[in-house]
């Protein structure tokens, strides 16, 4: 009886050895396929001058950027932007065929000068950025918070 027990035990640690072999090995998978997109504001040393479609010239002294921290390749990416208020914003430099992004590698960055259409969020200091992407795992989407101030990125 207790040869017979002990093969049981046995079996039942080596079945969950196993199990959990299998379980960090498809961790492993899903965390090397992912893409980490995330945004940030960047202060300019100096204002960036910006000639905008319309020919006019003006100077942003932020960027938006929109960065890849994962190991894979972030693809069909797409960004929007809100005031604190929820009030939707439209960036002056940006394409209307700009976004979705087809890719940013990993590490890669996607810089925007923040030039906010009209003047009614010059003041404003805090956005939410809502990032979709596509990486490895299937589609993936992320809500941040974002305030403008000094930044050491």
């Amino acid at each position: 009886m207790n040869a017979w027990l002990g093969t049981v035990i046995a079996l039942a640690a080596l079945a969950l050895s196993a199990a959990t072999a299998y379980q960090q090995h498809r961790s492993r998978r899903r965390d090397g396929r992912a893409a980490e997109v995330t945004a940030y504001f960047h202060r300019a040393a100096e204002f960036a001058r910006v000639k905008l479609p319309d020919g006019t010239v003006r100077e942003a002294g932020y960027h938006l950027v929109a960065w890849n921290r994962g190991p894979a390749p972030a693809t069909a990416v797409e960004l929007e932007l809100a005031a604190a208020d929820g009030e939707s914003v439209q960036l002056a430099d940006l394409g209307a065929d700009e976004f979705p992004l087809s890719r940013i590698d990993r590490d890669g960055r996607y810089p925007l000068p923040w030039l906010p259409v009209g003047d009614g969020h010059r003041g404003e200091r805090r956005f939410t950025v809502r990032l979709r992407w596509q990486d490895g795992n299937g589609p993936q989407e992320r809500l941040l918070p974002l305030r403008k101030g000094q930044t050491s990125l």
